[in-house]
């Protein structure tokens, strides 16, 4: 068996069912799953979901669930649960070949048999945000982003889910982001990311992929916005294929913005390519939903107005 799996609240199913459906029709040897880190809504009728197993935060039994369900707000509680729905994967099923995380703000655009090969000889993948330097000047993002943010982008990790490796790497993170899982840059804290640094230092087997093709984003165009359209998809400046696109602080109502966070590129003439890519994208968010499913407030958060936006 091979899982793929996201997590969001009701509020980013819109983008979820995009990654679910793209992933599916590029690879349907995967079980696609969405954690969902919120509980079932009477507003939705999740038979929209086809395909796609839906399985709500609390019936993956968290030890300390109602403890940070209080001290977290949004995106805090939504990634401080990644490790522990990798540990209830692992657990559920003795058959898993190949597990693999997505953001929910992603989309696939080829196989993932590249990512299969990878685990082949490494227990743990990850993806640096940028494999380039940035000029130092007053645009973002900037080199210090990443310093402060993290070196590697956790929309994407893939593990070997049969190594005593990953699972001591999973022992290891889950009992951080459940107890310190914050969102306080200035203290070192960035949810379940920055804490990534430190991997392959502290673990055996870990892959850094550099392909071009590996979420690709907002945060690293500078190197990488040279993608052509092909007959199947898109082809990097490397030639290699493009195998998902991370869409990361998209909103649908500025579609003109790529990145709220991001300034660089309004001095950088993207490709058409790009633009298409968004376009495209923009146009499966309202087939999905996108105005229903954002209005929704997560019933963990229920006074608060909640958009999911992590860099």
């Amino acid at each position: 068996m091979k899982i793929a799996f996201t997590i969001c609240s009701n509020n980013y199913l819109a983008q979820a069912k995009i990654l679910g459906d793209s992933l599916l029709q590029k690879d349907s040897n995967y079980k696609f799953v969405i954690g969902l880190c919120d509980e079932l809504s009477e507003e939705i009728d999740y038979t929209f979901f086809e395909n796609i197993e839906i399985i709500p935060v609390a019936k993956i039994n968290i030890y300390c669930f109602e403890e940070i369900i209080k001290k977290y707000h949004i995106v805090e509680l939504n990634t401080s649960i990644k490790p522990s729905f990798f540990k209830y994967f692992i657990e559920k099923y003795d058959d898993l070949e190949s597990l693999i995380y997505f953001d929910p703000d992603i989309q696939i655009f080829n196989d993932l048999s590249p990512i299969e090969e990878f685990l082949k000889v490494s227990d743990i993948l990850l993806t640096p945000h940028i494999l380039k330097p940035i000029p130092i000047d007053n645009l973002e993002p900037a080199e210090k982003t990443f310093l402060n943010f993290g070196i590697y982008n956790l929309g994407f990790i893939a593990l070997n889910p049969k190594s005593k490796n990953s699972k001591k790497l999973l022992d290891w993170w889950e009992e951080r982001t459940l107890k310190i899982g914050f969102d306080r840059v200035c203290d070192g804290l960035f949810v379940d990311q920055l804490w990534i640094n430190l991997v392959p230092l502290f673990f055996d087997k870990v892959k850094i992929v550099r392909e071009l093709g590996f979420n690709v984003a907002p945060w690293n165009l500078h190197e990488r916005n040279n993608i052509k359209s092909i007959e199947q998809g898109y082809l990097m400046s490397d030639n290699s294929k493009l195998i998902f696109y991370h869409f990361s602080s998209y909103n649908y109502e500025t579609p003109n913005i790529l990145s709220k966070y991001y300034n660089r590129y309004d001095n950088i003439l993207l490709s058409n390519d790009i633009h298409k890519l968004y376009t495209q994208y923009h146009e499966k968010l309202i087939i999905n939903k996108i105005d229903k499913f954002s209005k929704i407030k997560c019933f963990y958060l229920k006074e608060e107005i909640v958009k999911i936006e992590k860099r």
